[in-house]
């Protein structure tokens, strides 16, 4: 920037800064107005309560419980954040004087200093970052003028890489701790904005430029391991996430084509945790590879298996069952016709027999005349 446009600047800084002085009484306002009708809320619902009570309505009455019961949940996180704001000290807005000789702090520091008129933004570029061999270029930092008075409720900043190498998983990811062009600011969020309602423009610029040039592996949108892309333990291809599966027995990524799916409970394993049914040669899980055949010990899936047995097992013991059923009936003793027997004359045995031939025997000389002696 030429001294005139670094005039212009500095200007449009201290009426931002005077904005966002403002802008902290009227954030105080608001959040002690969202806390004053909690109150009346929590007022309210007791009146409320009371008369349901009053009256036997005992499911009206649970729900003021309810109510009353959500209503003080919020009422903390009320007070912290207009705590915040009455506690903060006052910082006077700076000198016009000042806020030149940061600009001009700024222009020293950094090798592109640039103002575009278009958004009102005051932007800077890094030197090309590097983190744990992982190259991600350099990064434009633009500040907002317009947007600075609104510091307490949303970032007046944005960063955008110039040579954008984002993670394989997800292009919105620029840096480990940049996502959607907003910056993660982590334990450096106070002092940031410190600096920015002081008007230190060049402490500003330097914080975040160190954010992004550190790396905090605690915390990352992305690990810098996984940010081309996590290889497959099998056969090493690099994939994202939607290609991405782990087997549910030791933990390792896995790419579709070398990912299984278990047969029976449908977990997914690698090559290496997968066993498969001897029979059908479908893929089982570790746990489900346990189930084998009483027989022969041979690993089966259950559709495979009949009362425990394996096809070719069952078949066997089936015609076994069958060789002894035969060789059973081979040596059981024959059954001859009984011989009819005369008793008393008549026919004994024999059966129908013996009974037809009854008429046919009769005692000698029946029906004959006996001769006496002279």
């Amino acid at each position: 920037m030429n001294e005139k446009k670094l005039m212009q600047v500095a200007d449009m800084v201290h009426d931002a800064l005077l904005q966002l002085r403002k802008s902290r009484y009227l954030e105080c306002m608001r959040q002690l107005s969202l806390f004053v009708s909690r109150l009346h809320d929590l007022t309210f619902l007791s009146h409320k309560m009371a008369l349901a009570t009053t009256r036997g309505w005992l499911a009206a009455t649970e729900q003021c419980c309810t109510a009353i019961n959500r209503q003080l949940g919020e009422i903390p996180f009320s007070i912290s954040k207009l705590q915040s704001l009455l506690d903060r000290r006052d910082r006077p807005v700076p000198e016009f004087s000042s806020i030149v000789a940061e600009l001009r702090a700024v222009q020293a520091e950094f090798d592109e200093v640039e103002f575009h008129s278009e958004d009102d933004s005051l932007c800077v570029v890094t030197e090309p970052i590097t983190l744990e061999d992982v190259y991600l270029g350099p990064f434009r930092i633009a500040l907002y003028m317009n947007k600075l008075g609104a510091l307490y409720t949303k970032t007046p900043y944005y960063v955008i890489a110039v040579e954008p190498h984002p993670t394989s998983k997800d292009e919105a990811i620029i840096h480990p701790h940049v996502s959607n062009e907003v910056l993660c600011e982590g334990d450096g969020a106070a002092a940031i904005r410190a600096a920015l309602e002081e008007g230190r423009l060049s402490d500003f610029f330097m914080m975040v430029r160190g954010i992004l040039s550190t790396y905090n592996p605690d915390s990352p949108y992305v690990p810098l391991s996984s940010w081309h892309g996590v290889s497959c333990y099998d056969c090493s291809y690099v994939m994202d996430d939607e290609e991405t599966y782990y087997c549910t027995h030791c933990d390792n990524a896995v790419c579709d084509n070398c990912s299984r799916v278990c047969h029976e409970c449908g977990e997914i394993v690698c090559s290496g945790c997968a066993g498969h049914c001897e029979i059908c040669d479908r893929p089982l899980c570790a746990k489900c590879a346990k189930t084998t055949c009483s027989d022969c010990e041979s690993t089966c899936c259950e559709s495979c298996l009949t009362d425990g047995l394996c096809p070719e097992c069952k078949e066997q013991r089936e015609q076994e069952d069958e060789e002894q059923e035969t060789e059973e009936s081979d040596e059981s003793p024959s059954t001859t016709e009984p011989q009819a027997i005369l008793v008393g004359g008549r026919l004994a045995g024999g059966g129908a027999a013996a009974q037809g031939n009854d008429a046919a025997v009769q005692p000698h000389g029946l029906g004959q005349t006996p001769v006496l002696p002279g």
